[in-house]
């Protein structure tokens, strides 16, 4: 019993160093979860329609492959608006997105990165001009940004992120107008993220316990 709880003691104890001195540390093969929340702005070539800010939530996900490059994933839900005479509009969104991502600092308590990707997108619009029956919703996104990892210690992470995705449709609001270029949206979001250890600190974890022994 007393060495469970002196390999218990060792547990907490690495935990916490980690935590107060290891902030950061985008090591390769970390990997976190996170949820968070977004705003939506939309983008529509048609002069008689006002965007109308929205909002949705999702999951995201972050893997570090090796220093300085990540892969992250974005699997949301939310809603674009807009206004045409003085009446508010809406489309429902379902978006999974997947990206590349570079990070400047990726050992420092806060991270800077770029990312790019491809992503599948629903959408589904309540506007003026509804799509006709049969008409196919679905559309192949892509998208870029950047953002910021701020740590607040080896285990969590606030991540603020801005990203441009570009749609291959001009059905986001409804309408198609001969001549008319794709739609776009912005989308921000803020993400509360957990962490799990890379391999090489699990090693070295249970390294320090064998050596107890």
């Amino acid at each position: 019993m007393k060495k469970l709880h002196s390999r218990f003691a060792l547990l907490l104890v690495a935990a916490a160093l980690a935590a107060s001195a290891g902030f950061g540390q985008l090591r390769s093969g970390k990997f976190g979860v996170g949820v968070g929340g977004s705003a939506y702005i939309f983008n529509t070539d048609e002069s008689n329609l006002e965007a109308v800010p929205k909002f949705g939530a999702g999951v995201g996900i972050s893997w570090s492959i090796m220093e300085h490059v990540g892969l992250r994933a974005n699997f949301s839900s939310g809603q674009i608006g807009w206004k045409q005479s003085n009446v508010e509009y809406v489309t429902s969104l379902f978006s999974a997105s997947f990206y590349v991502s570079g990070d400047l600092f990726p050992h420092d308590k806060l991270n800077p990165f770029v990312y790019a990707g491809v992503g599948g997108l629903y959408y589904d619009p309540r506007g003026p001009t509804l799509l006709s029956p049969g008409q196919d919703k679905l559309d192949i996104v892509l998208s870029g940004g950047a953002g910021v990892d701020f740590f607040l210690s080896e285990f969590m992470s606030i991540t603020a992120s801005g990203e441009i995705v570009l749609t291959n449709t001009d059905n986001l609001d409804g309408l198609k107008i001969a001549n008319s270029t794709n739609d776009y949206y912005v989308r921000a979001g803020l993400e509360f993220r957990y962490y799990f250890f890379d391999q090489a600190f699990i090693t070295k974890l249970l390294e320090a316990i064998k050596a107890r022994k």
